[in-house]
C-alpha cells in the first residue's frame, strides 16, 4: 500500500496489517511503503513494520515503544521527540533521520544506518549497537549511554 500526506489512521492500520501478511507470506499481504507520509503524533506501540519503505515519513512526537523496524529504510524520517523505547533498528537506514530529542532507551542499533542523522540531545542509555552501526562523523554513542556489543 502507497500513502503520502497525512494518513488517516484506519488506513495506517490497514497499512500495518496488509504488511504482517506480507511478512507471514499471505496471499494479499502487501509491504508497506508510506514514503513521504504524514504520520505525526501516531501511537505505533509494538507494530512490526520490519522492512518498510518509510523514506521521509513523519512520526514526530509519536509513540514507537517495542517497535520493530528491522532492515526499514527510514532515511531522512522525521522523529523528534518521539518516544522509541526499546525500539528495534537493527539494520535500519535512517540516514539523514531527523532523531532530535528521541528517547531510545533500551533500542537495538546494531547494523543500523545513523550517517548524517541529527542525533542531538538523543537518549540512548542502555541502547545496544555493534562495529556495523555507522554514527554521524564526530558522534560518539557512549557519551548518550549506549552500550556496544
Amino acid at each position: 500500500m502507497t500513502i503520502s500526506n497525512r494518513v488517516d489512521y484506519g488506513d495506517l492500520l490497514k497499512a500495518v496489517e496488509r504488511h504482517q501478511g506480507y511478512l507471514l507470506g499471505e496471499v494479499g499481504g502487501e509491504r508497506a511503503v508510506l514514503v513521504g507520509a504524514n504520520l505525526y503524533s501516531a501511537s505505533l506501540i509494538g507494530v512490526n513494520l520490519s522492512g518498510a519503505d518509510l523514506r521521509e515519513v513523519n512520526l514526530k512526537r509519536s509513540l514507537l515503544c517495542d517497535a520493530n523496524f528491522e532492515g526499514a529504510d527510514l532515511s531522512g524520517a522525521f522523529f523528534k521527540h518521539s518516544v522509541m523505547e526499546r525500539v528495534n533498528f537493527r539494520n535500519a537506514n535512517l540516514k539523514g533521520a531527523s532523531l532530535k530529542g528521541v528517547n531510545m532507551t533500551g533500542a537495538h542499533l546494531e547494523g543500523a544506518n545513523f550517517e548524517d542523522a541529527d542525533l542531538d540531545d538523543v537518549c540512548l542509555s542502555g541502547a545496544v549497537y555493534d562495529s556495523a552501526t555507522h554514527w554521524p562523523v564526530g558522534f560518539d554513542p557512549r557519551q548518550k549511554g549506549a552500550i556496544q556489543d
